[in-house]
């Protein structure tokens, strides 16, 4: 069996025809019946009925179509993983984030292009999950505090340690169409009656954990959604061409000035998010990893 059978007898199943399949496979129509037959010929049975009206699939080539579609993406993943940086590298996961994305581009400059960056971005589950898969050998992550324990205990399971480097609080960015604009601090009662744009739903987020921050004065039903989105583009351009604002981390740099969008602290908000570093256990973390964590803790 060969990974072409799989990949013509898929496309042909999509396509409902050996004709159209050849069309997207850059091929001939009787070389996709060719191997088409050949793999039957290898399973012993029949995976489609052949009629004047075209093909139409048989009960035994429809499981063969599952079996195939789970092979093929698991190779399209063993694929995705492979290193395109030969050389020293940083392999990290983090949130997305505009101050994390501008970070690693310092990073790359400051330490003389010496080292390759390999980045993904997720949920903190995704990030644990890229460490210890060894997609990325580090993963960086805010956890609101009392989330710690339960974090802490996952990271059992995965076999993963986490290293907290600071602990912040929480802000509120907004553009300059937002009527909010002029001012430095808002207070927990005013959040119900702003529109805000969020990332994708995470039991760690930092949303999740609102009312526990604002001691009951905020929940977060209360905060009025509009847009839930996993790109920073559509995130940056809501700050600024809307009167929508964003939930987020006060850190020590304006990370959307460059944009004309300004953070407002929240007044009583009292640190609550730590912000650390997850590693496997017992891994002795590379080079580029240690001047990153280094680095890190200095704009933190």
């Amino acid at each position: 069996m060969e990974i072409k059978q799989l990949e013509y007898f898929v496309a042909a199943c999509e396509k409902g025809s050996f004709n159209k399949a050849a069309e997207c496979l850059y091929t001939s129509q009787p070389n996709v019946s060719k191997v088409i037959s050949g793999f039957e010929k290898e399973l012993g049975r029949s995976l489609f009925e052949r009629s004047s009206k075209g093909i139409k699939l048989t009960p035994f080539g429809e499981t063969i179509e599952e079996y195939a579609q789970n092979i093929l993406k698991n190779i399209q993943m063993i694929n995705s993983t492979v290193s395109v940086n030969p050389g020293a590298k940083l392999a990290v996961s983090t949130f997305s984030s505009n101050l994390l994305a501008k970070f690693l581009i310092d990073f790359y400059k400051e330490t003389d292009e010496k080292y390759n960056i390999e980045h993904l971005q997720g949920t903190a589950e995704e990030i644990t999950d890229n460490v210890k898969k060894g997609l990325s050998e580090l993963g960086v992550v805010f956890i609101a505090q009392n989330q710690l324990t339960s974090f802490q205990h996952i990271l059992t399971h995965k076999n993963l340690k986490f290293c907290p480097m600071d602990t912040k609080e929480l802000c509120v960015y907004v553009g300059r169409n937002n009527p909010l604009y002029e001012k430095d601090s808002i207070s927990f009662s005013e959040l119900p009656g702003l529109k805000f744009i969020s990332g994708v739903r995470d039991y760690f987020s930092m949303e999740h954990h609102l009312e526990s921050v604002s001691l009951g004065i905020i929940k977060r039903e209360m905060l009025n959604n509009v847009i839930c989105t996993t790109s920073e583009y559509v995130f940056i351009n809501a700050l600024v061409n809307t009167d929508i604002c964003a939930m987020g981390i006060n850190f020590p740099r304006d990370q959307y000035q460059e944009y004309g969008v300004k953070t407002l602290t929240i007044n009583d908000c009292e640190p609550f998010l730590a912000v650390g570093w997850v590693a496997r256990e017992n891994h002795e973390l590379s080079r580029p990893c240690v001047e990153f964590i280094k680095r890190l803790k200095q704009v933190l």
